[in-house]
Order: C-alpha cells, then structure tokens, then sequence
C-alpha cells in the first residue's frame, strides 16, 4: 500500500482486492476459451494501482507471461513471486518506485519457488528488509532476473542485499550501498553461481560460503580474474576494486589465478628469496 493512504479508504482497498481477484478469475475463464481454439495467448498487463491495489496483489493475479506494472510512489510491503515467470517492473524508475519493508521483519522480495530467468523484477528501489538471509532480496533454488534496482539500507545475518542459496540468478545494472550484513553485506552466496553485469558495490561487500565462481562484468569493457574472499571472480578491474578484490589483469583466466600462495614468489618455487628480487631488479622497465 503506498504511503499516505488513509484508514478511511480500507474499504475501497478492499473493494479493488477483490475486483482484481475477479478480473484474475474472469480472465482465467475467458483465457481458458482462448486456448481452446489457439495455442498462444496474450500476455495481460496488470496495473498496480489501477487493477490491483498492491504489488502482491497483481502477483497473485497474474499468469505465467504477464506483466505487473507499477506506478510511482513508495510501497510498503513484501513480494514474493510465488514461482511465476512474470515481469514485475516499475513505471517510472528505481528512484520514482521504492518498494519498503522496513515496517516488517523478513525480506522484501522473495524467490523460493523454482524460478527461472523468466521472473524478472525491473526498475525499483529495494530498502528495509531486516531478515537473518537475504534482508533486500532472498533467493533459494531459484534462479531470477534483477535489473536495474537501487538495493540500499537492508540488513541480515547473511546478505544485506541480496542472499542466493542453490541459485543462478543474473543481476545486471543494480546498484549496492549501504546494507549491513554479518556477511556479505551486499551480496552473500551459497552454492550457487549468479552472473552479475554492470553492478556497483558502493562500499559493500560481497562473499561465498563455497568459493563458487561468480561473475562480475562490466558490458563494453575487458575482465580477468578477480581474487575476492578466497574465490575467483570474471571481472573488471573496476568492478574487482569495487567488490573489495584484488584483479589479476584483463583476460586472466581463474584456472589457478587465485590458488593459495605468495605473490613476492616470482619464480614459484615456494620460497620468496634473492633470486625473487633479482628477477624484479632485471625486469625494471616498461613492459612489453
């Protein structure tokens, strides 16, 4: 429900609830008819708040292929896709559309329910979560798309921003600042490999209980391994620094790249000696 809403118009709410249960119900009888007589059907489009007065609402409503579109404002409440491959985004822009758990405990977008990159949640600011997994966004055995979201001022035991366990989602042009986590304050993962594209971690961190592989590019611009947390990252340089990481130059594969040692070893013998800074004295110069 958005801000500023009224207890004098719980009536109406409750009257566009249940109007936009009919239409889901209406539509289901007629989309049924449809499908009789042709194999593809339409994607409907349904208006948070004009059809339905609550993102979940809309959720709960919509079929696989539709799409929920939001207006802007800022909405107090958790969504949970429910393992629907929907498009959930906003109209107007992650910093016109917040979506704000801060009046409950748990995480403000949840994805638990099988879903694949066909669940996309686009365009909004995700703030207030306060969970023990996840506080902005938890993700289990579910692998969605995230675009274009400003994750800020969540918090959890694991994963301020965003918590993945058994996962592959994609995340891309997301921004990460000011979540707290015991770990993993932007983002903590958990066997899981999510590919993350064009993401800025303003000061947060990012981590792995298992040392999967994760993947973190910039769109236009050359990566290389990336040393973050004892696991290998596919990153830009700047997107390594931003994660904390150390990178290991454009094109570097992760094959070993990040394998336990010494980087005073020059001549990987195990023992950093006369002969490492001999090799770095006869190297002086520009390279080649």
């Amino acid at each position: 429900m958005i801000v500023g809403r009224s207890a004098a118009k719980y009536g109406r709410n409750l009257w566009a609830a249940a109007m936009c249960h009919y239409l889901s119900s209406m539509r289901s009888i007629i989309m049924t008819g449809v499908l009789a007589a042709s194999a593809a059907a339409a994607a409907e489009t349904w208006h948070v708040p004009g059809d339905c007065p609550s993102i979940q609402a809309a959720i709960d409503a919509a079929a696989a292929g539709d799409e929920v579109l939001v207006g802007l404002g800022r909405w107090q409440e958790q969504i949970d896709f429910l393992g629907k491959a929907i498009l959930v985004r906003s109209a107007s822009g992650a910093e016109e559309t917040v979506i704000d758990g801060g009046q409950f405990r748990g995480s403000v977008v949840t994805f638990h329910s099988g879903e694949s990159r066909s669940a996309e949640l686009r365009g909004f600011t995700i703030k207030g979560g306060r969970a023990i997994l996840g506080g902005g966004i938890c993700i289990v055995r579910a692998s969605p798309t995230i675009r274009l979201c400003l994750i800020e001022f969540n918090s959890a035991d694991k994963g301020g921003g965003i918590f993945v366990d058994r996962g592959e989602p994609s995340i891309e042009s997301c921004v990460f600042s000011f979540n707290t986590a015991g770990n993993g304050d932007g983002v903590w993962c958990s066997h899981c490999d999510p590919a993350m594209t064009t993401c800025t971690f303003a000061g947060d961190s990012i981590g792995w209980d298992d040392g999967q592989i994760v993947t973190i590019r910039k769109a236009c611009g050359p990566s290389g391994a990336c040393c973050v947390e004892g696991a290998c990252i596919e990153a830009a340089a700047v997107a390594c620094w931003d994660a904390g990481g150390l990178y290991r130059g454009d094109d570097v594969s992760c094959d070993g790249a990040c394998d336990p040692g010494c980087d005073e070893d020059v001549t990987g013998d195990g023992v950093v000696n006369l002969t490492d800074l001999l090799r770095v004295i006869g190297a002086f110069g520009f390279c080649q």
